[in-house]
């Protein structure tokens, strides 16, 4: 959270199998104490059930899983497994981080201004899906649409820009497909708002928003971005891949 008070690392060097210091952040947790969210120290107590697990992040990005069952301390779990060497992350990042591993924790709302639409049991961070209200794109980026029902036959794809200069677009979606990248003939898609509908499947709203920078390198650096600019869908898409390949 936000909010949450960012306590500075002390790292001991005494030996290469010092006990670890600094604080750590909870940013997954699944049959384990202490819940997402929750700062916590070397000697804090960590419990995980057989079955669960728990993922800590130091305040330098880096992260460690530990597999339930265990009963012991942030210390045994982080000692050895992180460098005392990185450099802590900016206080706004890692709050942002901090925030989108609570609310990636828990159930998908319905998101996107969605009328009639099916929502998607699947989103990608790359892609607009029906569940998608806000995404994030570098300047001159391509968008790509995605839904996880592929159509059965050849659909109609139609989109519509909210804002000037108004376009009226529409292509074909091929069969069995799950994505269509934006045509190489449309007009390039610029930052605004598009109502976009495949076949009849009901209208979805989105709002295209370019970045001038590039995303950064680092996975979580780019879904704290993300986040911040309002695209939730994406950040969180793209922080539990993160988790999913094992990026610690």
């Amino acid at each position: 959270m936000k909010h949450l008070i960012i306590i500075s690392a002390i790292l001991l060097f005494m030996s290469p199998t010092a006990v670890f210091a600094a604080s750590s952040f909870v940013i997954e947790a699944n049959a384990a104490q202490p819940e997402v969210g929750n700062q916590v120290q070397g000697d804090t107590k960590i419990t995980i059930n057989e079955g669960g697990h728990i993922v800590l992040m130091t305040d330098a990005g880096q992260m460690v899983r530990q597999d339930g069952p265990f009963d012991g301390t942030a210390d045994d779990i982080m000692s050895g497994q992180i460098s005392s060497s990185d450099v802590a992350m900016e206080g706004g990042l890692l709050g942002s981080l901090l925030e989108l591993a609570e609310v990636s924790g828990k159930s998908e709302e319905q998101l996107g201004a969605v009328r009639g639409a099916v929502q998607e049991g699947e989103d990608h961070p790359d892609t607009i899906s029906s569940a998608v209200s806000n995404f994030c794109m570098t300047a001159g980026g391509v968008p790509v649409f995605y839904t996880s029902n592929a159509p059965s036959v050849d659909e109609p794809l139609i989109v519509r820009r909210r804002v000037r200069p108004i376009q009226f677009l529409q292509t074909t979606w091929p069969a069995g497909e799950n994505s269509l990248t934006w045509p190489a003939d449309w007009p390039p898609a610029e930052e605004g708002r598009y109502v976009w509908a495949l076949g009849s499947r009901g209208t979805t709203a989105v709002r295209l928003i370019t970045m001038d920078e590039q995303m950064p390198e680092s996975p979580l650096a780019a879904a704290a971005m993300q986040y911040d600019m309002g695209c939730e869908v994406q950040a969180k898409a793209l922080f539990r891949s993160v988790l999913a390949k094992g990026q610690m």
